[in-house]
């Protein structure tokens, strides 16, 4: 009986020795290089999660869905406001989130001011020549709309057209801009600008 006993003593205290010694469960913690920024923005996340850890799962946006599966990852935001990251890390012991809250305040870019400019390469046309026109407005642009003739009607939506004059005149020229640096567009139009003869027929 006594040897019944110690057999069991001995199991038990095996037992309870193994449990002991076992690794603790992960815990999640990371850090952004940067927390504030304009868009668009790649922000670098490092991982500094405690513990045996095999799997890391990142969701940048609190929508639920994993973002990246990489321990460190870079991650790119387009759109600006505030936004929450979490970091669920998972290994044979368990798993752990940490969660920050409104972590990232991030804004929208700040454009240079739209300033509407052209030029043509040359304002005296003797004869049905096709004349080029540039572009010169400064500022985020990306529509641009050509008026060569005054009248009120597109004649051309491209960058830096050409434009051939059929009738001798003295014609006004309006470019309309528009973009992220104006978005309710920027007018310049420089009258009496192109003076066109030798035009028969």
């Amino acid at each position: 009986m006594t040897r019944i006993l110690i057999a069991l003593f001995l199991i038990l205290l095996v037992a309870f020795s193994l449990s002991g010694c076992s690794e603790p469960a992960p815990t999640a913690q990371f850090y952004a290089e940067d927390t504030t920024g304009q868009v668009p923005v790649k922000i670098q996340f490092n991982d500094l999660s405690l513990g045996e850890i095999t799997s890391w799962e990142w969701d940048f946006d609190n929508d639920g869905e994993v973002d990246s599966r990489y321990q460190s990852p870079k991650y790119g935001f387009y759109e600006p406001g505030n936004f929450t990251v979490s970091l669920t890390v998972s290994g044979p012991n368990g798993s752990d989130t940490e969660v920050k809250v409104n972590y990232l305040e991030l804004f929208p870019p700040i454009y240079p001011p739209c300033e509407v400019d052209f030029i043509a390469e040359k304002t005296t046309v003797n004869g049905r020549i096709p004349l080029q026109f540039t572009d010169k407005s400064t500022g985020n642009i990306t529509a641009w709309s050509w008026d060569f003739q005054s009248d009120g009607i597109i004649d051309s939506t491209v960058q830096n057209p050409e434009y051939m004059y059929t009738r001798n005149g003295s014609y006004s020229v309006t470019l309309i801009v528009s973009g992220p640096s104006c978005e309710e567009g920027a007018t310049l139009t420089k009258y009496h600008y192109i003076q066109v003869s030798g035009c028969s027929g």
